[in-house]
């Protein structure tokens, strides 16, 4: 077979390929078990990538993923280990790259494919990113962010605060996502069979957007229910337990939207 189909195990594994390179590969994978073992890996990749959660991933994500194709090198395989019965001759003189590597019974891979391969698996990195999956094989170093973090960190992202007392409350909150986030801090355990309510509040009137409770230390966070269209404030209200379908009494923060 043309070592060119070798390079299409990434696209293959994210069904990439059209009609005649589909079945011209898949010809190719009955005689190759390097290439079946590859798709095979990438295909549990995509697979496992699936089941992560769906969030609108960072503008940055796409810079970064193409600035790391072009920063890191992959290195080859470690296959044809030897056996405590078959001793590794070492060559008297060092050698270097794939000489070595020839000189130490490991099987060599050609650049062009390894090369091919890695840009084959970040190419799925970013149509995977694109299509909301917020994920890299750098998402040790870029952890995927909560759902209060996208909103602190979009474009547009505005924040207001207000203090009453021990108590502040910081709102994020984004027009072009059409959402906010609060986060509390110093607030104490809402009354017994109370909630803390969160409401926008319009010219009309206010409606709920969710609940706010805080840890024992006193903080905790929230994004809002529903979108933030029309609201001129966010505030906070005590409630009876299970929330009501308008204030009952009146907000204990508000805080004013521009």
């Amino acid at each position: 077979m043309s070592p060119d189909l070798h390079h299409l195990s990434g696209a293959y594994a994210v069904d990439a390929l059209d009609g005649d390179e589909r079945t011209a590969f898949e010809q190719h994978l009955t005689t190759c078990a390097a290439c079946r073992a590859e798709v095979g890996e990438l295909t549990a990749a995509a697979h496992t990538l699936g089941a992560l959660t769906e969030v609108d991933p960072p503008e940055s994500l796409r810079a970064s993923v193409l600035a790391g194709v072009a920063r890191v090198r992959p290195l080859p395989p470690l296959v044809g280990a030897s056996t405590p019965d078959e001793p590794v001759v070492v060559p008297a003189a060092p050698l270097a790259g794939e000489g070595a590597a020839t000189a130490l019974g490991a099987r060599v891979v050609p650049l062009f494919r390894r090369t091919s391969t890695w840009l084959a698996a970040a190419a799925a990195a970013v149509v995977l990113a694109v299509g909301g999956l917020a994920w890299s094989p750098w998402s040790g170093d870029q952890p995927a962010l909560t759902a209060v973090q996208q909103v602190e960190q979009a474009s547009d992202a505005a924040t207001v605060t207000s203090h009453k007392g021990d108590t502040t409350a910081t709102l994020a909150y984004s027009r072009s996502l059409d959402r906010s986030a609060i986060t509390v801090t110093g607030l104490s355990p809402a009354p017994s069979g109370k909630v803390y309510q969160l409401w926008y509040i319009t010219a009309d009137g206010a409606r709920s957007a969710g609940f706010i409770s805080a840890a024992d230390d006193g903080t905790g966070e929230a994004v809002l229910g529903g979108s933030l269209s029309g609201a001129q404030q966010v505030g906070v209200t005590v409630e009876p337990a299970g929330g009501s379908a308008a204030p009952t009494s009146a907000p204990i923060m508000a805080m004013a939207l521009t």
